[in-house]
């Protein structure tokens, strides 16, 4: 019988009348089904993460450690089936979902620890009973909005500095892949997490998103996805000047200097180019390669290709997406080699060349395995490529001198810029998008602050 998994608000596990299905993306097999959240569902667990506020801020920085620490560790344990459920539902390799989970885990380790970091400050008068005290208080209620490229990151990134601050989180996962993300809040109550701090409410984007934004027991919304939505998102919720945050979309650009190490280069393109079948929005879509050294790249780069193993896509409009965007390259003159439709859910890798500006993939975020290599002759104009999509989240960059290569990283409009490397986010450094790709940050200390209102206290006798 297929497993039925009912909302999850605080403590309670709360059933529905309807009930959508959750399929494993290798084989359309129907692998669960989760509850079909309502608008009423959403009321009730706003009041609950309401009520449960002033008891959770007044446990303190230290207390609130200790809780979320006790959340890391029950975390840790479940690994292994956190990352079979991202396997099945989301489709990514099983290797990939267990990386995802391991990284996920540091961050509520992270912020833990930056929990018990959260100072009030005394600034002093004329003597000790007098001046200010500067201290850092909880927004409130969060809706964390999320996706289904990184049902276990995107929850984590928001659970753990919303809940160091002090604030209570609802979230609401993306349909397509609900099961990692409400696993996580269900380990929440084994691991004593106080009732009403964390919910999870399952369902139709739009009813739940719009119930969610509108009401006005809520204070933030944390949301990552794609512009489209986001825009509606804002408009839901800016009326009611509710905080916001947005991390969005990207069209990350690979730039080679002309004295990088090309095996460098052509890993970061391998790994960020096809990682999650392109399913990510930190990945390589362009590179920028000086034309004396394109053939030597591509040379390089074609067998690692060929040895890609890629899963499946997660969605079937991603997959019709990316049969587009091939459609759209060759009518306009670009070579594409690979990326074909293959049986069931799966693509082939793609490989663009003689493609510029006027290419669907070259302007708009894929989100599907493709690459295009685009050669350049002048620095400048490779600069203002990379620069030039209205998007700002993350690029690559590899040189060889270390003062021209860091001059050249500031020159780039993203928020985070990847050096010689491919590894993208770490838990103590933020991650945020500029232009197009979002408002605000998550992760360091401005992803904690995101969820933070000050009070100044001003004592003059």
């Amino acid at each position: 019988m297929t497993p039925r998994y009912p909302l999850v608000i605080g403590h309670d596990r709360v059933e529905t009348p309807d009930w959508l299905p959750v399929d494993d993306r290798a084989t359309d097999e129907v692998i669960a089904e989760v509850a079909a959240g309502r608008p009423e569902d959403v009321d009730v667990a706003v009041a609950k993460a309401r009520a449960a506020l002033p008891a959770w801020e007044a446990l303190g920085p230290l207390g609130r450690a200790a809780v979320m620490r006790q959340y890391a560790v029950v975390l840790d344990a479940h690994q292994p089936e956190l990352a079979e459920l991202i396997h099945r539902e989301e489709g990514k390799p099983l290797g990939e979902a267990g990386a995802e989970v391991a990284r996920s885990c540091e961050v509520m380790h992270h912020f833990a620890a930056e929990a018990e970091r959260l100072w009030t400050r005394h600034l002093p008068g004329a003597n000790l009973s007098t001046g200010s005290i500067v201290r850092p208080a909880p927004i409130g209620v969060v809706a964390a909005i999320t996706p289904w490229n990184f049902p276990v990151a995107l929850v984590l990134w928001k659970l753990g500095p919303a809940m160091a601050a002090g604030c209570a989180v609802i979230v609401k996962p993306a349909i397509e892949a609900p099961l990692a993300a409400r696993m996580l809040c269900d380990l929440a109550t084994e691991a004593g997490v106080p009732d009403g701090v964390i919910s999870c409410i399952t369902g139709d984007g739009p009813i739940l998103g719009e119930a969610l934004c509108t009401h006005p027991g809520v204070d933030k919304v944390a949301f990552t996805g794609s512009r489209r939505v986001a825009e509606q998102v804002a408009a839901w919720a800016s009326p009611r000047l509710k905080a916001l945050s947005l991390e969005l979309g990207g069209h990350g650009a690979l730039l080679i200097l002309d004295d990088a190490d090309l095996d460098t280069a052509v890993e970061v393109a391998l790994v960020q180019g096809y990682a999650n079948c392109g399913q990510a929005c930190y990945s390589v879509n362009r590179v920028l390669v000086p034309r004396v050294m394109e053939a030597d790249f591509l040379a390089r780069l074609r067998p690692g290709i060929a040895k890609l193993q890629l899963g499946p896509m997660a969605t079937d409009r991603g997959r019709d997406r990316h049969a587009m965007l091939m459609d759209d390259a060759r009518a306009k003159g670009a070579t594409v080699e690979g990326g074909e439709l293959l049986e069931g859910n799966y693509v082939a890798p793609a490989l663009v060349t003689n493609a510029g500006p006027g290419v669907l993939l070259v302007d708009d975020e894929p989100f599907t395995p493709v690459v295009a290599v685009m050669p350049y002759d002048d620095l400048e104009a490779a600069i203002a490529e990379v620069n030039r999509p209205d998007y700002g989240l993350v690029s690559y960059l590899c040189g060889g001198d270390s003062r021209r290569t860091l001059e050249t990283a500031e020159r780039i409009d993203c928020g985070t810029v990847a050096v010689n490397g491919w590894r993208v986010v770490v838990p103590y450094a933020p991650y945020a998008g500029w232009k197009g790709s979002g408002i605000g940050a998550e992760l360091g200390q401005p992803g904690l602050e995101a969820f933070i209102r000050w009070q100044h206290l001003r004592v003059l006798a």
